[in-house]
Formats: C-alpha cells, structure tokens, sequence
C-alpha cells in the first residue's frame, strides 16, 4: 500500500511540474527555436519538446542570480571587520591549493609535459585553472544544464542577457550531439559553467580538445582533456611561450601619481615599455623596447604595489576578464611551481 502511494505521490509531482513546464515553456519563442534547431542542426522536434517539458524549475538560479550586496573586491586590502569584502588572495592563493596542485601535478606531469610541448602554457598555469575553477575537479556544478539555460533563455529566469543563454543553449546541444552525450544527465554551474575547467557551453566546441584520442572529448572524466583544453585555450587566445606573465616596476617616487594614473586604463598591453622608459621606469626583467605592456595595481595589505603586465597576462583575462582573477591565477601558479622546486631539491 505504501509503495503504492508512493507511485502516485511522484506520477502526482510529475505531472504538476510538466503542467507547469507547458504553461512556462510552451510558446511561439520555443517552438521557434525547437523549429531553427530542427531545420538548421537536423535536431528531432519530438525530442526537443519532451526536453522542455521535462524540465524541473531550479530555484536556486534566482538566489544565485539575484543582485549581490555592494562588495568590495580587493586583491589583498580587505579588513577583518568588512563582512562585505572578497580577499583574493586568501580566497584562492593558500596553501592547501598550491599543495593540492602539487599532488595533481606529480599525478599528471606527462600530460602536462605533452601540453606544454604542444601548445607552451606552462603546466603550473594550467593547474592553477582547474584549481580556481572546480577546486581539482571536486566542485563542477549540481545543475542541470539544460534546464538552467532554458530556464535563461526562455522561461522564469529570463534576463536581459537571454540572447546569450539561448546561444549557449543551441552550442550546448551541438556539444551533446557532437560528443554523443545526453542532454538529460549533463550538470554544471548555475549559469552554464561545464567541466573542471567551467567552459561555457561555446567554449567547449571551440576550445576543447580530444587529447586522448578516444573519439570525444570529457571535461570531468578525462584529466587529458582537461589539461588539454586549458591548454587550447590559453594558445588560442595568443599565449606566448617562455614569455612573462608580470615583471616588477621600478620608479621613482615623483613618478607615483603616474604610475597610478596609469594603472587605471585598460589592462591590455597597448603602450610600448620604450614609452615608459622615458617617463623613467623600468622592469627587473629584460624586455624588449618594443613590447607592449600595461601597467596593473594590486592592494598588499593597505598598500598598492604595482607591476608590468604583459601579453600574457592579458591573455589570462581572455579566461575571466577579472583582473583580480587573474593576479590569483598567476600567484597560485607561482606557489605551485615553488612547491614543485622545492621537492625536488629535497
């Protein structure tokens, strides 16, 4: 009897959410995409339309979504006091990362090593990535991607940013098909993220590799592939080689309101360090008169310390544009790369 009444409890739930999934999601946009992704990509309409209305609304996206409380992001100035500050620095550059990405590095050094050789991302920036992004492949996502993004694009979480969801959610059934996956099963973040490298749906079609060789390519499975991926992306968006990523400034202090103001334009490198050399700075590093550099500020503890910041450096923001997300990737990098020295001087 009670298994009985069980059954209808869930056939009961189950019909409630599609009911409710029929007046969300059936409508002339929907059926519009459902006709694009049929005549364009040969996708089945049945199949398409089962997928919608078996869609469970996600509560949490709103949470997630909903307008934060004003915060103060800082690299490394926050005070013990300030309940509405995010420290970077002691958010992701700790210890416990750069040990865990010490273990993860003796665990996959040939992959590594084939990447760097292949695409010349050094292996700590690539561990570094997955360690930022899925703390190692341990946090990658509890929400269903399909249903997130249609929920984005079309439904109760429809936003001003809908066009974009509802281009990832064509690029995310294109993954599927591409890489034989079911749709049903795929989860993420609650805006898309996928993997342990969190590519969005597009950048797993136009980054991520087959560095396997098994005919398809898994960003939470295969660490090839993720190594891999991290990889392409970095080379694909212009890493240079053997290249610096930041360099130390050096000035005199009637150049501070300089530097500062400078510190305040893009941090794309657009002006050429022979510019700054003339303005009576200089790197700790050699670096040719023609490169181009930005200068990039960052907060040590109430101060402001400020660097050269080159291609490179630039090229990590292509991943987040977050200058602060980038600093963390780059000084996490170094904390890894010094655990690893530091080993096998041992």
């Amino acid at each position: 009897m009670t298994k009985y009444l069980s059954l209808v409890i869930i056939f009961f739930t189950i019909s409630i959410n599609a009911q409710a999934n029929l007046e969300n999601y059936n409508n002339n946009e929907i059926k519009n995409f459902i006709n694009h992704m049929h005549s364009k990509y040969n996708f089945d309409k049945a199949e398409l339309e089962k997928l919608f209305i078996e869609i469970i609304p996600e509560k949490r996206i709103k949470k997630y979504f909903k307008k934060a409380p004003e915060r103060t992001l800082t690299w490394n100035g926050c005070d013990e006091k300030d309940k509405n500050c995010t420290n970077y620095k002691k958010l992701f550059v700790t210890k416990n990362n750069a040990r865990r990405g010490l273990e993860f590095w003796l665990e996959h050094d040939k992959d590594l090593q084939r990447a760097y050789q292949k695409y010349g991302v050094p292996p700590e920036i690539i561990i570094a990535i997955i360690g930022i992004e899925s703390k190692y492949g341990t946090r990658t996502g509890t929400f269903k991607t399909f249903d997130t993004l249609a929920s984005l694009s079309f439904g109760p979480n429809k936003g001003r940013r809908s066009n974009f969801f509802k281009t990832e959610l064509i690029n995310f059934l294109l993954m599927c098909k591409e890489n034989n996956f079911n749709p049903r099963l795929i989860k993420g973040s609650y805006a898309g993220a996928l993997g342990q490298p969190q590519f969005i749906s597009s950048s797993y079609r136009h980054y991520a590799v087959d560095f396997n060789n098994d005919k398809k390519i898994d960003l939470w499975n295969s660490t090839e592939d993720i190594i891999g991926s991290v990889a392409n992306y970095f080379y694909k968006n212009g890493w240079k080689a053997n290249q610096p990523i930041m360099s130390k400034i050096i000035y005199p202090k009637s150049k501070s309101s300089f530097v500062d103001n400078e510190s305040k334009k893009s941090y794309l490198p657009k002006i050429s360090y022979l510019d700054y050399t003339h303005h009576g700075l200089s790197s700790d590093i050699a670096i040719k008169p023609s490169s181009l550099i930005a200068i990039i500020k960052r907060k040590e503890n109430n101060k402001n310390i400020y660097s050269f910041g080159h291609k490179n450096f630039y090229v990590i923001t292509r991943y987040n544009r977050s200058r602060l997300y980038a600093l963390a990737v780059y000084f996490l990098s170094n904390e890894i790369r010094n655990a690893k020295s530091r080993m096998e001087r041992l």
